[in-house]
């Protein structure tokens, strides 16, 4: 098999040069801003021949006789571009194109990318956004990558609280993360209420949640890949913008024979409280960049990298007069990425990316107790992962997108505890992991197209090997209307110390899998339609149905130094139907997305629905332009209730307390069955208004944000006072009434 592709890649171009056929090839790229331009459609005047580019701007159009022809390049929004080209006898033309913005976009005269993608492309539950998309919708404090994910169909989230995304029955820690192709693995702030991605920084957002190619491995539900701008080639340009949230920003601007960004972002509000009796403990800064630099017309090399940290120190003291005691939390965690990425164009039928990685997640995390005695608590986890990865993208047969590539991961875990300066627990592992994949994309003809391709995985813990084969095709019933389905087979390799039973999950612990446990594993079944509506409104719907096996859940009752009760084995399913229908572009866009899901899990023989499981999820999300500036974002969410274990009653638990020299009780919960009982429905309505003006040259955007427009009492959880006699029964709400303001300038 290998040698068979050794000579496909060795002697296409050869039979290529033998037909007496040409080919045109380039990159094109935004005229204003230099940045690359995914999607755009190139055709040949007056044929049927024609191409889109891929991710970084890249089109080849094969097979062209020699003559003279008039290539068209069209997008929405941009102005078309017309460039004549003449094609000799055996000849790779090269053509890189700019494009410029249009005036006045006209709709319905060119394609939009997503038309691109749907003619040319076996897509199975992918959704892109834009950073325009995350700027306008109405969030909390600020814009975010994964509130604004939350709302899409198949996503659900457990409470106001959290950013964590829970897709098609899966767990947070089972969703691939990339920015820039580095695995990030703790990417939140703020305990889990925001995430780490500045949104001024970003070009684009793809979340595939299900029946994602061969390319992707390591995770069981989804792949959300973010790739920031690349940064202004033409002039320098900025960005500055405060909130309620933070103060960030973002200088893009040339480089010899580049480009670079430089954005960053800090929380304020220990700084302004600084040395008051209001002093706030808290903060968060984040800082990533990325320099470009074209080493003639076939290299280019990208630095890139991500830092950033949340900082927690904070003092408590009891007021109890029976029992004083006073505790100090010295907290830090952070994420730190650097990338380097090598894109050659070896062949105008042959594209390679190398890249490589560095991704580094710590916790650091001293508690300090002063009570009768002195308790000093030390807990450390940590993960690095090294990478050299290798991506080919070959073009050399008709009709034939072949993908192929392999990888190698280091991987350097580790997570330690101790008490008084005595380290109780030290675990320490340095796995490895290598992959290879290939896939092809066959279009069988005009209206039916094939994906298929496989990956295989060695884990160096347990030497275990998997074989993960991906399929989807996508065959159009009609000019606007197309069917698609996909069946995929996913492995992990690694998991969190995360349990069903808990309300927080501040920041996830990392563990590769022991020897002992087999690797977590996933069976995707897809299958659903796409239809193209008037109005620019696209319609999806699509039916999955997903096997999870050896999934592991933290014992609580284990004491972690025995590895082989550190986790539980267990295995679930999930099956739903999603429905979205969206506008992209026009001055009223949006979407509305629907899901009917069922999951359930099974650990340690017992049956349940996990605290993520939600029967309905409605999403109305709206962008309107109103005119003379203004903009206004509106979002309603409307979900069945989440299940929780109820509290049947109570039982009071005698012991000896040696410090008071007495008997002292304590009352417990006697708890009913596993999540046997659910919460009220969910629904809450978010708006926000956007005014554009232009004082001293600048554009500037004033905002006002209102979270809970009509103050929902949501409920976040239930529990008993026990220490109050009677018992009360006490319901912890989600956000109130929440209203924020903000500002964005940009010069």
């Amino acid at each position: 098999m290998i040698k068979k592709i050794f000579y496909i890649l060795i002697f296409s171009p050869l039979v290529l040069l033998a037909r007496n056929e040409g080919s045109i090839s380039g990159f094109v790229r935004d005229f204003t801003n230099g940045e690359s331009m995914p999607w755009v459609n190139v055709m040949i005047s007056d044929t049927d021949w024609g191409a889109a580019t891929n991710n970084a701007g890249y089109y080849i159009i094969q097979h062209v006789p020699p003559g003279e022809y008039t290539l068209i390049f069209s997008m929405m929004g941009y102005e078309k571009r017309q460039q004549q080209v003449r094609v000799a006898v055996n000849e790779a033309v090269k053509v890189d194109v700019t494009l410029n913005p249009a005036v006045i976009e006209l709709e319905g005269v060119v394609k939009t990318a997503e038309r691109e993608r749907f003619e040319r492309e076996v897509e199975i539950s992918t959704n892109t956004l834009t950073a325009k998309q995350l700027s306008t919708m109405p969030m909390l404090a600020e814009a975010d990558v994964f509130r604004t994910l939350q709302l899409l169909p198949g996503v659900v989230s457990r409470s106001d609280f959290s950013s964590q995304l829970y897709v098609r029955g899966g767990s947070p820690d089972e969703n691939l993360v990339l920015l820039d192709g580095v695995a990030v693995y703790n990417p939140f702030h703020l305990l889990g209420l925001f995430s780490t991605f500045n949104t001024d920084a970003i070009k684009e957002v793809e979340f595939m949640t299900g029946g994602f190619p061969a390319e992707y491995g390591g995770r069981l539900s989804s792949v959300l890949s973010i790739t920031n701008n690349e940064g202004n080639s033409k002039e320098f340009e900025g960005r500055a913008n405060i909130s309620m949230l933070s103060a960030k920003a973002t200088l893009q601007g040339p480089f010899p024979h580049g480009s670079y960004l430089i954005s960053a972002r800090r929380t304020y509000f220990d700084q302004i409280f600084k040395g008051t009796r209001y002093d706030f403990p808290y903060y968060f800064y984040d800082f990533q960049g990325k320099i470009n630099f074209n080493l003639g017309d076939n290299h280019r090399l990208t630095l890139s990298g991500f830092y950033g940290d949340d900082k927690l120190n904070y003092d408590l003291e009891s007021d109890e007069e029976e029992e004083e005691f006073t505790v100090g939390i010295d907290w830090l965690w952070g994420n730190r990425t650097t990338a380097l990425k090598w894109r050659w164009l070896i062949h105008p039928n042959l594209y390679s990316e190398v890249l490589l990685t560095r991704s580094n997640f710590t916790l650091d995390l001293d508690l300090d107790i002063v009570s009768t005695n002195v308790a000093a608590l030390n807990v450390e986890n940590g993960i690095v992962d090294r990478t050299i990865k290798a991506d080919f993208n070959y073009f050399g047969i008709v009709d034939h997108g072949i993908k192929f590539g392999a990888s190698q991961s280091w991987l350097d875990f580790k997570y330690a505890f101790g008490i008084n300066g005595s380290q109780l627990f030290n675990y320490q592992a340095k796995p490895a992991l290598v992959a290879a994949y290939a896939q092809d994309q066959w279009q069988l003809s005009n209206l039916t197209a094939v994906r298929a391709g496989a990956r295989v995985e060695h884990y160096s813990i347990g030497a275990y090997t998997t074989f993960s084969p991906r399929v989807g095709f996508k065959h159009r019933l009609y000019d606007n209307f197309a069917l698609k389905g996909s069946f995929g087979l996913y492995h992990q390799f690694m998991t969190t110390a995360a349990s069903d039973n808990q309300n927080f999950s501040f920041v996830d612990l990392w563990f590769p899998l022991a020897e002992q446990y087999q690797p977590l594993n996933a069976v995707h079944y897809v299958a659903g339609f796409e239809w193209w509506l008037p109005a620019d409104l696209i319609f999806t719907g699509e039916f999955y149905y997903k096997t999870m096996d050896n999934l592991l859940e933290i014992n609580e009752y284990g004491d972690f130094a025995n590895a082989d009760d550190d986790f539980i084995v267990g295995d679930g399913h999930a099956t739903g139907c999603e429905l979205l229908l969206k506008r992209s572009t026009g001055r009223i866009n949006g979407w509305i997305g629907y899901t009917f899901a069922f999951t359930q899990r099974q650990v340690n023989s017992i049956i349940f629905y996990p605290r993520h499981d939600r029967r309905h999820n409605l999403n109305l999300v709206m962008n309107c332009e109103l005119g003379k500036g203004w903009n206004l974002g509106f979002v309603f969410t409307y979900g069945t209730g989440m299940p929780y274990t109820p509290v049947l009653g109570k039982y009071v638990r005698y012991s000896w307390n040696y410090h008071r020299n007495e008997v002292v009780d304590e009352i417990y919960n006697r708890l009913g069955s596993k999540n046997s009982q659910r919460y009220p429905t969910y629904h809450r309505m978010d708006l926000s208004i956007r005014k554009r003006w232009r004082i001293w040259g600048l554009e500037n955007y004033p905002y006002v944000q209102i979270i809970n427009a009509y103050n929902r009492k949501n409920v976040f959880l239930y529990f008993w006072d026990h220490d109050a006699n009677p018992s009360q029964f006490i319901t912890v709400p989600m956000f109130p009434f929440l209203p924020t303001i903000g500002m964005e300038i940009n010069f």
